[in-house]
C-alpha cells in the first residue's frame, strides 16, 4: 500500500488528465479495487469475523431492531440516534458484516463529497483520493475494523459546504448542522464548537440553533430515561493509548500517583488543552473567512484531542486523516510523504502491539527494561510525535490559507 502511495503521487500528470476526462471511472475502480475487493476477500473467501467495535454494533442494532431504548434497554456510548443508524442495513441484512459494509459505503461517500468539494481548486484531487483509499489508517480502521470517526470529517465537510455555498448568514444552518452530528454519532464531536464559535460573525444564532435542538433532544431523553442518556461520558474515563498523557505517565509517577479509577484531575487537564488550543488558533485568525479556515481548525481541533485526551486511541485518526490529504500533506515533498505514512503506519500497529503485549500502563521507569514494552512504549512517543507534526502543519497552513 505504501509502495502503491508513491506510484500513485509519481503519476499526477495522467491523474489530472483523468479528472478531467474520467473522474468516475477512476473513483470507482478505485473503490472497488481498494475497498469491495478486499473485504470480499477477508469477509468471506477467507471466512474472517468481525472483531473489535462491530460485535458490539451489532449487539446496538438489534436492540434497536427489537424497539429497544438506547441507554436503557442497550449499552451504547455513541450518540443516541447512532444505533439506529446502523440498525437501518442490520435490518436489510441480518448480519455484523452489513455493518461493516455500511461503514465502507458511506467512507466512500464521504470521500467522494471531498472530492467534488476540491476538485474545482485542486487539479490533483483525483490523485489524493486514489492515495487516502491506499492508507493504511483507513484500510485497516474502517474496512477491517468498522470504525465510524471519519463521519466526524462527513459533518465538518457538510458544513463547509454550507459555508461555501452560502457565504452570510449560514450561521443557523451551521447550529443545525451541528446539533444533528451530536445526536447522530459521538459527543466527542462539541471540541469542534468553541472554534466555530470564535470564528463565525453570529455566534449567538449559531449556538442557539444548536441549543434549540440540542434541549429538545436532553428533555426528551430526560423524561424517557433520566440520567441513563449520560452514558457516553462515561466512556471518557478510561486511560487508552498513544496520547500525550500515556507517554509522560513514566515521568509523571515520579511526582504524583494517579488512580485510573479516580482520574477527574487528568481529564480536566486534558480537556484544557484540547479546548483552549484550537480556540487560540481560531481567536487569530477570526478575520478570516471561515470558508478559508474551517477544515484546518477541524484538523487542529481533533489531532489536539488525540494528543491531550487520555482516552484518545490511534483510531481516531481517522476522523481527521481525509481531511489532512487534501488539505495539508504535500505530495511533492518526500518528507512529508514519509512522515505521513508513517503517522498512518503506527495508527494501524500501535494499537495491535498494545494489546498484544497485554495493555500496559507504564507507571514506572523500571517496565522499560521488558524489550517489547520498551518497543511499544517507542510506538506511542512517536505516535504522539506525528500528531503534534500534524497540528503544527495544520496552524502553519490556517494562517496562510487564503481561497
Amino acid at each position: 500500500m505504501i509502495l502503491g502511495i508513491f506510484i500513485t503521487a509519481g503519476q499526477s500528470r495522467l491523474l489530472m488528465k483523468w479528472q478531467e476526462e474520467k473522474d468516475k471511472t477512476i473513483f470507482l475502480a478505485s473503490f472497488v479495487l481498494f475497498r469491495i475487493i478486499p473485504w470480499l476477500a477477508i469477509f468471506f473467501v477467507a471466512g474472517e469475523a468481525y472483531r473489535g467495535d462491530i460485535p458490539f454494533f451489532f449487539g446496538k442494532a438489534e436492540g434497536a431492531l427489537k424497539g429497544g431504548f438506547v441507554y436503557r434497554d442497550f449499552w451504547s456510548y455513541h450518540a443516541p440516534l447512532f444505533s439506529y443508524i446502523i440498525a437501518v442495513p442490520v435490518w436489510i441484512w441480518h448480519d455484523p458484516k452489513a455493518i461493516g459494509l455500511f461503514m465502507v459505503l458511506a467512507e466512500a461517500a464521504i470521500l467522494w463529497l471531498t472530492y467534488k468539494t476540491y476538485k474545482e481548486k485542486n487539479k490533483n484531487a483525483l490523485m489524493l483520493s486514489v492515495i487516502y483509499f491506499l492508507l493504511p489508517a483507513g484500510f485497516v480502521n474502517t474496512l477491517i475494523g468498522g470504525q465510524e470517526e471519519v463521519w466526524f470529517w462527513g459533518a465538518a465537510l457538510l458544513m463547509w459546504r454550507l459555508t461555501i455555498r452560502k457565504p452570510e448568514n449560514f450561521e443557523t444552518g451551521l447550529g443545525v448542522l451541528f446539533a444533528l452530528t451530536l445526536i447522530s454519532i459521538k459527543i466527542t464531536f462539541i471540541f469542534f464548537i468553541l472554534p466555530l464559535l470564535i470564528v463565525v460573525k453570529r455566534p449567538f444564532r449559531m449556538l442557539a440553533a444548536a441549543m434549540a435542538i440540542g434541549i429538545l433532544v436532553i428533555a426528551f431523553l430526560y423524561f424517557k430515561i433520566g440520567t441513563l442518556f449520560l452514558m457516553p461520558i462515561q466512556h471518557t474515563s478510561q486511560f487508552m493509548t498513544p496520547n500525550l498523557f500515556s507517554v509522560i505517565r513514566p515521568f509523571s509517577e515520579l511526582v504524583f500517583h494517579i488512580d485510573d479509577k479516580n482520574s477527574t484531575l487528568v481529564n480536566w487537564f486534558g480537556l484544557l488543552f484540547t479546548v483552549f488550543i484550537p480556540a487560540l488558533i481560531a481567536f487569530k485568525v477570526r478575520n478570516k473567512p471561515v470558508r478559508d479556515t474551517l477544515p484546518d481548525l477541524f484538523i487542529i481541533t481533533f489531532s489536539c484531542m488525540m494528543i491531550f485526551q487520555a482516552s484518545a486511541v490511534g483510531a481516531y485518526l481517522i476522523a481527521y486523516v481525509m481531511a489532512v490529504v487534501f488539505e495539508i500533506i504535500d505530495f511533492r515533498k518526500k518528507a512529508d510523504m514519509i512522515i505521513f505514512m508513517l503517522i498512518n503506519l503506527l495508527a494501524v500497529v500501535q494499537p495491535f502491539v498494545w494489546v498484544y503485549i497485554g495493555q500496559p500502563t507504564y507507571v514506572s521507569f523500571s517496565l522499560l527494561s521488558d524489550t517489547a514494552y520498551l518497543f511499544e512504549y517507542t510506538l506511542q512517543f512517536l505516535s504522539v510525535a506525528g500528531f503534534f507534526w500534524i497540528l503544527f502543519k495544520s496552524w502553519r497552513h490556517v494562517r496562510a490559507s487564503v481561497r
